[in-house]
């Protein structure tokens, strides 16, 4: 089982993990894998599933995905700096969105709250426009992964399950699972609302545990986790870190929380978990609005290394 949660650019780490695993599972076990995804998640478990036929796997095709939502950053700092690049990039993505993932809101987004939910500052229409240029539907049907993507029921506030088993899954099913309340509008599938499927009191391994077996069952999964936002210690300063250091405690004590459940409660589960560092300069990045070209790339790199040393004893 292959678990992928939500953090915007950040999705670039869990391509660079994928990009080990192809490396070091058989065709076989890629085929019978379950990904389990939401938000950027949902993108990256669709976009792999939807190829893992291909040659390569699907890697072309999350490499095509992630080249193209690059956006280079506008020069609204004018140093070089770790820091003041990610800046830059971040108030690119404030002013102008990322025109394959999200569009900005005219009137600006304090405007746009106003009127939410009839708009929000940001409409990501666009990326599920983009997700089916790279793939018109999945289904598992013939042999493949199992996928599972997460939505929020907006008016049943409750969680959803977009799952292959049990229907094709297409690109307006990502859109659902990707739309951040408040920052986005509702993302639409079949006439319902949905918000981001990561913004969760509970994180995805635990549900998806409990809709694939019962603690009791003989099947034993082996889950790995990419985890993107890591808990650590520290005092931060300032605003830019004070909202960085609550991020990663909120979402790394609730994967700690969850994982730690998990080995309680499914005593034959194995899990790896790959837990992602904070880059250069990160203090000053938003996860939803940088997706400057080298902080793709470095992110691609770091998740790719992080796997070859999560997975060195487990899979061989």
């Amino acid at each position: 089982m292959l678990v992928l949660n939500g953090g915007g650019a950040l999705g670039a780490y869990q391509y660079g993990v994928y990009r080990t695993l192809v490396n070091r599972l058989d065709e076989r076990a890629r085929r019978d894998m379950v990904v389990v995804g939401a938000s950027i998640g949902a993108v990256n478990g669709y976009l792999l599933a939807a190829h893992h036929a291909a040659p390569d796997a699907g890697l072309e095709a999350l490499a095509s995905f992630w080249r193209e939502v690059a956006q280079p950053a506008l020069p609204f700092v004018p140093f070089f700096d770790a820091r003041s690049q990610r800046l830059s990039a971040t108030l690119t993505g404030l002013t102008f969105g990322n025109p394959p993932v999200f569009s900005a809101v005219p009137g600006g987004f304090l405007t746009a709250l106003g009127l939410y939910p009839a708009t929000a500052g940001y409409d990501n229409r666009r990326l599920v426009e983009t997700v089916a240029r790279h793939a018109q539907h999945y289904t598992a049907e013939k042999a493949g992964p199992r996928l599972m993507i997460r939505a929020i029921d907006i008016e049943a506030a409750e969680p959803v399950w977009f799952d292959s088993q049990e229907r094709p899954i297409v690109p307006s099913m990502i859109g659902a699972s990707s739309a951040i309340p408040l920052l986005f509008t509702p993302g639409r599938h079949e006439g319902r609302a949905y918000w981001d499927g990561d913004v969760w009191h509970r994180g995805l391994l635990l549900p998806a545990l409990e809709r694939l077996s019962s603690p009791t069952s003989e099947q034993r999964w082996h889950a790995i986790t990419v985890e993107l936002f890591k808990r650590a210690p520290g005092m931060p300063q300032g605003l830019g870190e004070g909202l960085d250091h609550f991020r990663r405690l909120f979402l790394g004590a609730r994967s700690d929380d969850e994982a730690r459940e998990a080995a309680e409660r499914y005593p034959k589960l194995r899990l790896t978990r790959i837990r992602r560092d904070p880059h250069p300069g990160e203090s000053a990045s938003l996860w939803l609005t940088d997706w400057a070209p080298d902080r793709l790339a470095y992110l691609i790199g770091q998740g790719e290394a992080d796997a070859e040393r999560a997975l060195a004893s487990v899979l061989p």
